[in-house]
C-alpha cells in the first residue's frame, strides 16, 4: 500500500489487527515507513476490533488484502465477501476453496508483494472489476456458506462419525 496509495491520492487503507510481542519491531518499523513516505494520514494502522463490531469494518472497504504467509484455515476473506467485498488473498489454509481466482478476487503466492500489489492495483484502477467481484463474492457466500447450511453439514459429520462409531 505504501507504492500503491500515492497513485490513488483519494484511496486509504487499514492495517487492523494484535501485535504479538515477537512481531512488534516489525509494526514498529512498518508505522516508521509509512510516517516517512509521508502516507500516515491515509494508511492508518489500527489495534484489533471487537468480533462484533467487524462485519461495519468489512462493509466499509472496497477491497480485503489478506496477505498471510501461513494460516491454519482462516475465514476472514470469507466475512469480507459475506459483506460484498473482493478478495486479494494468497494461496494458503482455506483460501483457495474461499476465494475463486479471478471471480470473487484474486490469489497470489504468499510472499509476493510484487504480484499482491499488482492485483491491489488492478482492483483499485477498475471500478466495474471490482463491482462485478464485489457481487459475485456476495453471492458465492449465499450460495455456499450460509450459516445454516453449515450448521447442517456439520451435524451430518458428527452423524457419520457416530454411526462409525457405533
Amino acid at each position: 500500500m505504501i507504492s500503491l496509495l500515492p497513485k490513488y491520492p483519494e484511496a486509504h487503507a487499514i492495517i487492523m489487527g494484535r501485535t504479538t510481542g515477537k512481531h512488534q519491531a516489525f509494526a514498529d518499523s512498518l508505522h516508521t515507513r509509512i510516517k516517512t513516505s509521508g502516507l500516515s494520514d491515509r494508511l492508518h494502522m489500527l489495534p484489533e476490533k471487537d468480533w462484533s463490531k467487524m462485519a461495519s469494518w468489512y462493509a466499509a472497504l472496497d477491497i480485503y488484502v489478506a496477505p498471510q504467509r501461513w494460516e491454519g484455515f482462516g475465514l476472514t476473506p470469507l466475512e469480507a465477501m459475506s459483506c460484498g467485498v473482493p478478495v486479494v488473498g494468497t494461496r494458503v489454509g482455506a483460501f483457495e476453496e474461499l476465494v475463486t481466482d479471478g471471480k470473487t478476487g484474486f490469489l497470489i503466492a504468499p510472499d509476493d508483494t510484487e504480484s499482491m500489489a499488482a492485483a491491489t492495483d488492478r482492483l483499485l484502477s477498475d471500478m466495474a472489476l471490482r463491482q462485478r467481484m464485489s457481487v459475485a463474492a456476495r453471492r458465492k457466500v449465499l450460495e455456499n456458506h450460509d450459516i445454516v447450511g453449515e450448521a447442517h453439514a456439520i451435524t451430518e459429520v458428527y452423524r457419520e462419525l457416530l454411526t462409525k462409531a457405533s
